[in-house]
């Protein structure tokens, strides 16, 4: 969110859509009473997510990505908290509330707050491309997403985001100006590429597209073919005969998806408000990135920020309460003794004709699977 203030908007008599004083109630609410709460959980989440993943073993690519993401979140609720700041300074003290605008905005305003949400957006996409690799390719999923790979992808994306982001660091600048009475204030006007017009324009399209539009647009494509697999999957294992229960790789892989698929989800669903205020600056020639035509833009940011914000803390929900992995690893961290689970049952079809050694061969195979399965209980493992 820009904190730049250009004073033209209060002029017009059709910006204020939205009723002033409810507007203002509405700012502070959100501003003052939901973000900061939201932001304090989100900080002891994400420090919490970063020690279960990394104590993980072994690490997986998924891991590699989620420590990345948990990385990004902390970036963005920093950067919220320095948002709130500022706009909460603007609230309730008015007349220094330029004098902050004017130390922030270069670079941190134009530039480093927007960062790790754009970063966010792409290391998302990523993890929804490796869910739907591993639910359409299984039995690939190993060697096309490996370790390395997903490594480099989450040291390159960040950092292609970063130099995508750079022109921006040129859309303000200070001036020092000269008065009248001879004495010396700084302004905020447009720098060299605020100035080129057309060329910003372009740029904020291709901008908007490449770190907003792109990566949203591919998590909700790869979440409608996971639900459509993972829907035809299940109703093909409900079908199959034979079937014995207690499959603890399939069920982890399950497990897993689902998880992720709930993270994007929510991801999706928490980004919403502002993506549809980019939408509405693209097609409304009235306004720019640095002036609205009306202030449902400036309640929808706001709304905005504090839904990414929660979606920035809520990850850590999402992994305890849907993968017992990752419960096993807080209750390790918190000197709570693991449940331990009873043996896993395989049950053989009675229509089967299956013989006894085939039967002894499904016993020994779930043995194994009940010792792994207390191996990983014991070491503490987290399968993500």
């Amino acid at each position: 969110m820009s904190t730049a203030v250009t004073g033209r908007e209060s002029s017009r008599g059709n910006y204020y859509v939205i009723d002033k004083s409810l507007m203002d109630i509405l700012r502070k609410v959100l501003v003052c009473g939901v973000t900061p709460p939201v932001c304090a959980f989100g900080i002891v989440g994400n420090i919490l997510a970063l020690i279960i993943l990394v104590r993980s073993k072994p690490i997986r690519s998924t891991t590699i990505v989620l420590i990345a993401i948990a990385i990004a979140d902390l970036a963005y609720i920093a950067s919220t908290i320095v948002n709130v700041t500022s706009l909460t300074v603007r609230m309730f003290d008015p007349e220094n509330a330029y004098k902050v605008t004017l130390k922030i905005i270069i670079p941190f305003s134009v530039y480093l707050s927007p960062l790790p949400g754009r970063i966010s957006n792409w290391l998302v996409a990523l993890i929804s491309m490796e869910r739907l690799v591993a639910v359409t390719k299984p039995l690939k999923v190993k060697q096309i997403c490996t370790k390395k790979m997903m490594l480099a992808l989450s040291i390159v994306l960040p950092l292609s985001v970063a130099v995508l982001t750079g022109p921006k660091l040129w859309l303000y600048e200070v001036k020092e100006v000269t008065l009248p009475d001879g004495n010396v204030t700084k302004k905020i006007a447009l720098g060299f590429i605020g100035r080129q017009k057309k060329l910003w324009e372009v740029y904020y399209i291709v901008s908007e597209t490449l770190l907003r539009f792109v990566p949203m647009g591919m998590i909700i494509l790869s979440n409608i073919i996971i639900i459509f697999v993972t829907c035809i999957h299940a109703k093909w294992r409900r079908q199959k005969q034979n079937y014995a229960v207690g499959n603890q790789s399939s069920g982890d892989e399950r497990q897993i998806t689902k998880t992720l698929l709930t993270v994007t989800c929510v991801f999706v669903v928490c980004l919403m408000p502002s993506t549809i205020s980019r939408l509405m600056v693209l097609f409304d020639p009235n306004s720019s990135y640095y002036r609205y035509s009306s202030n449902i833009y400036s309640l929808l940011s706001l709304i905005g920020l504090t839904m990414e914000a929660t979606n920035s803390s809520i990850n850590f929900v999402i992994y305890v309460t849907m993968n017992s992995a990752y419960r096993r690893q807080l209750y390790l961290i918190c000197g709570k003794e693991v449940k331990k689970k009873p043996l896993p049952i395989t049950v053989c079809s009675s229509a089967a004709t299956s013989t006894t050694s085939v039967c002894k061969g499904q016993n020994s195979t779930s043995e194994l699977s009940v010792t792994d399965s207390k191996r990983a209980v014991h070491t503490g493992g987290v399968h993500m």
